[in-house]
């Protein structure tokens, strides 16, 4: 292999002048020996004029390097959020909810608020920290929904996947999926595949339209799918009414592993399967 010197040599002739060395050190940001050298330039208005050059520094091979991982980084981000935008399962009036939007009217809500950050702020998947899953119950207007997605878009932004699911509307994709005029091409089997693995899905609304007792299978059929990874729900029911529609068994199920928090109410308290919490 020929040296630069020497290339350079038959390239400029008898005006080339060798390399003159005019100073070495370690390079402290890439470990390297380097040495800084005078070399002519080889083309343009100023062809032939000595340059310094810092040969054997890898320094700007480092910073383009974090420069295209962190253009990656910022691809995967995107790509997470064109996947909750394109496929969660909500209405357009509440996509845009967020932690700094969120305003709570009692101090009650500013501590559900703060409790439900920090849930956000702690989410990892790393062995051995596997989050619990989280229902937050109470009555309608105060905030459930909401928070549920300012979380969802926190996880989402530390790479994890996520999925937002109104029931409601969930059931009604379900049930099109046996209509002769469904154009869809999806089946119950594509729907439920597409959010069992999904790193954190929200279940929204869970009890305003239970549907029949084939939805209701299917829906705990998906719950049983994503065993290992942490589910949040919302609910206007309390523990009776919730019990009454879904049965011992399957309420049984959800509360495995779950805080239960009361968004409203006395007594708020943040524990994890507190039945006296939700009556």
């Amino acid at each position: 292999m020929r040296k630069v010197g020497s290339i350079l040599a038959s390239l400029y002739g008898t005006e080339f002048k060798r390399p003159q060395t005019i100073a070495e050190y370690f390079c402290e940001g890439c470990q390297n020996h380097v040495k800084v050298q005078l070399l002519p330039i080889l083309g343009g208005a100023n062809k032939g004029q000595l340059q310094e050059f810092k040969i054997g520094c890898k320094c700007p091979d480092k910073a383009l390097a974090l420069e295209i991982e962190e253009d990656v980084e910022r691809l995967k981000k995107q790509r997470y959020f064109r996947y909750f935008d394109q496929n969660s399962l909500m209405n357009n009036d509440i996509k845009d909810a967020t932690f700094e939007n969120y305003k709570p009217t009692t101090s009650l809500q500013e501590d559900v608020k703060e409790f439900c950050m920090l849930y956000a702020e702690k989410f990892t998947l790393d062995a051995g920290q596997l989050p619990k899953n989280l229902l937050l119950h109470g009555d309608t207007g105060i905030g459930k929904t909401h928070l549920a997605i300012a979380i969802l878009k926190v996880v989402l932004k530390k790479q994890y996947s996520g999925l937002f699911i109104s029931l409601p509307i969930l059931l009604t994709m379900i049930k099109n999926t046996y209509s002769k005029h469904d154009d869809s091409g999806l089946t119950v089997v594509d729907i439920l595949k597409k959010m069992k693995d999904i790193d954190l899905l929200v279940i929204d609304d869970l009890g305003a339209e239970a549907g029949s007792n084939h939805d209701i299978q299917k829906i705990f059929e998906l719950l049983d799918s994503r065993l290992g990874k942490p589910t949040i729900f919302t609910t206007n029911l309390n523990y009776n009414e919730f019990s009454e529609t879904f049965g011992k068994r399957n309420t049984s199920r959800i509360l495995k592993n779950t805080i239960i928090t009361k968004v409203d109410g006395e007594d708020y308290r943040k524990k994890d399967v507190n039945l006296e919490e939700w009556l």
